[in-house]
């Protein structure tokens, strides 16, 4: 077959190939219909090898592509930043163990039948040779030189540091390609593959615990938009992963799809898989084949982690989950829940060096408010302490809680009304923290005691000596009147 029959017959058909390839690059089927009314001759192919630059963006062409570089500032501005660090392998296409020649019009013919699933699947006798690797620049671009004259399987195997959802698919490109305006050769053919960059923000909050001791339950909610996926492409995975802190049990997991209830062990799996689970475990959601299925047109996935807070540490507890989706990972921010420790120290008013034992307390969150937690006893050192309390989260650090006396060491008052409320802060913090709040109690009065010292003996004395008198006057009437009678 001359040259001249193959542009009739082989190339149209190719160069429309290639013109739906560069489409999903970036082209348009305009680009086809151009290339195929001015298509140039193998015959004028010069050389032997030519270079293929590959062009990564955070956006995409907004325009046909034809194998040139973009110079049109506004398309250039819609191409948006370059996306370093994304590798490609780029592999000649063989047939029967052969390189496909494009310097000749069989190996045109040849490459209008290697299909991409053809070269792929490596079938009717098509295949592909080791692989060059190419890393893009932080401009985004990719140059692989010294390419001889074939065609060229190019595929995106790492998305590198950037959060990539949907990469560029794989392609066939021909090194030479045609001019689009022109019956000549592009020896260096430029392409800019589409992709889809996960651009969402997953958010993690706390709640207040259900009550402010240790042991109380706190939940970890995750909220993780799903992002847009290129045309034609799937979600392939989703996976939440949160690390508890080592304070923290997990009791357990619940996750949605815009507010469904989703059902574990059917739309995801979750690790660990007995609970609870102590000691702060890595917590790792995964979503099964139906529940990937299920994404696509939705909102958002929610995740409620339920915990208890089992100790006080630093009396700060932080948290940060990580969203994966098709191997792009998104970051949450890191939530904090806020604890600290309680000491009271009972206290003679008269001698506050002297502490006591026996006196109770309850613990309230306002004056007149429920009791929180059980009845708080001061021990034989006149101390009661309480491991943790909850003062808030973020950037709350104290927090104002108030205890009620209700019964007094023994010897001592019972202040009543008012005066048997304390209002005492608890600040964030471990133990050695801990400032101790005194509570003074006066003594009681005793019962009146027997008059004794110089006041008591001589009322005593007076006393005595006004019987004495009383008595010797009566005696002296007395033996008057036994006078008077003798006489």
């Amino acid at each position: 077959m001359s040259q001249q029959s193959w542009g009739r017959r082989a190339r149209r058909p190719f160069v429309a190939a290639l013109a739906v390839a560069l489409a999903v690059l970036g082209a348009a089927a305009g680009g086809a219909a151009a290339q195929a009314a001015d298509e140039p001759s193998p015959a004028n192919i010069t050389g032997t090898t030519g270079t293929l630059v590959i062009h990564k963006h955070a956006g995409n062409p907004s325009t046909a592509g034809n194998g040139r570089a973009i110079s049109d500032p506004a398309q250039v501005t819609a191409l948006g930043s370059g996306l370093g660090g994304v590798v490609f392998s780029v592999q000649r296409v063989t047939s029967g163990g052969t390189p496909i020649d494009l310097t000749t019009a069989a190996g045109w013919d040849l490459a209008t039948q290697a299909t991409l699933p053809r070269v792929q699947g490596h079938t009717d006798g098509f295949d592909v040779l080791a692989q060059t690797t190419a890393t893009t620049l932080p401009d985004g671009s990719a140059t692989i030189p010294n390419l001889p004259y074939g065609l060229y399987l190019v595929t995106e195997t790492s998305p590198g540091p950037n959060p990539v959802v949907s990469p560029g698919q794989p392609f066939l490109v021909s090194v030479p390609y045609p001019s689009s305006t022109d019956s000549t050769w592009l020896y260096t053919v430029n392409v800019y593959p589409k992709n889809k960059l996960n651009t969402t923000t997953p958010e993690k909050t706390v709640s207040d615990p259900n009550a402010p001791v240790l042991g109380s339950t706190v939940h970890w909610t995750i909220t993780a938009p799903i992002p847009e996926l290129a045309a034609g492409d799937t979600y392939r995975k989703f996976v939440v992963t949160d690390q508890l802190d080592p304070r923290l049990t997990l009791t357990g997991a619940v996750l949605t799809l815009d507010g469904a209830p989703l059902v574990a062990g059917t739309d995801y799996t979750l690790s660990p898989t007995t609970l609870p689970a102590a000691s702060g475990p890595n917590v790792v959601i995964t979503f099964t084949a139906t529940g990937l299925g299920k994404l696509a047109g939705k909102t958002a996935v929610g995740v409620d982690l339920a915990t208890t807070v089992d100790s006080l540490g630093d009396g700060k507890i932080t948290n940060t989950a990580f969203v994966n989706v098709n191997d792009s990972v998104r970051q949450t921010g890191t939530p904090q829940t806020n604890w600290g420790p309680l000491q009271i120290i009972k206290v003679s008013a008269a001698d506050t060096s002297k502490t006591l034992a026996g006196a109770q307390f309850t613990l309230h969150e306002t004056k007149g408010g429920p009791q929180v937690g059980g009845v708080l006893n001061t021990d034989g050192q006149g101390r009661i302490s309480v491991a943790g309390l909850w003062v808030g989260n973020g950037g709350t650090l104290t927090r104002s809680y108030w205890v009620h006396e209700t019964q007094a060491p023994a010897g001592y008052a019972l202040p009543a009304g008012d005066a048997a409320w304390t209002q005492v802060t608890v600040t964030a913090g471990d133990a050695a923290s801990v400032v101790p709040v005194q509570v003074q109690n006066a003594q009681q009065n005793g019962p009146n005691l027997p008059l004794t010292g110089s006041t008591g003996t001589a009322m005593f004395l007076g006393g005595g000596a006004a019987l004495i008198l009383a008595a010797a006057g009566g005696a002296i009437v007395l033996a008057r009147r036994r006078r008077s009678a003798a006489e």
